[in-house]
């Protein structure tokens, strides 16, 4: 995730409850997020070491 001040983040998204900022165990709702004028800069992460074939 990213908005226009900060730099990207890591968040999480449980399809029921919303997505969860890095260190913070409230979910932020689909509407509350769009709010904050966040963006999604990417829809999945890579494990580290990881390498296609």
């Amino acid at each position: 995730m990213r908005d226009n001040d900060n730099p990207p983040e890591v968040w999480r998204y449980i399809r029921q409850y919303g997505w969860y900022r890095p260190c913070i165990a409230v979910p932020i709702t689909l509407s509350s997020f769009k709010l904050m004028n966040y963006q999604i800069i990417s829809d999945r992460l890579l494990p580290p070491g990881y390498t296609p074939l």
